[in-house]
């Protein structure tokens, strides 16, 4: 497989937010949710029952996304990071599409 640079385009008003399972060494799983704290685009999901970490990630770009799995990743204590779902939404409400089908949906949401 070649090695092949390829420039992405952004879109303003776009968003993404994932997912991101962590598994932590049991003596430092503390330090790594504090450090996963301080990741200005990371909020840690509470998930009783397990010694799982889970982030939810928001952000403007795919670089930025990347970026921060990257910074979870390489945190000390870290065993793994992985991104477990991603989605991309838009904040342009000229971009919503609005049910034709005479269906009502309830306040502020839009089918």
């Amino acid at each position: 497989m070649r090695n092949v640079d390829v420039e992405r385009t952004e879109h303003e008003g776009v968003w993404h937010i994932s997912s991101v399972l962590v598994t932590a060494k049991p003596d430092q799983r503390e330090s790594v949710r504090s450090a996963i704290n301080e990741i200005p685009s990371a909020e840690i999901a509470d998930v009783p029952g397990t010694e799982k970490i889970v982030a939810t990630l928001e952000a403007t770009s795919e670089r930025e996304m990347a970026g921060a799995v990257q910074q979870i990743q390489q945190l000390e204590g870290v065993l793994a990071a992985s991104m477990v779902f991603h989605q991309t939404d838009t904040t342009d409400l000229n971009s919503i599409v609005i049910s034709d089908q005479g269906d009502t949906q309830p306040k502020g949401i839009c089918s």
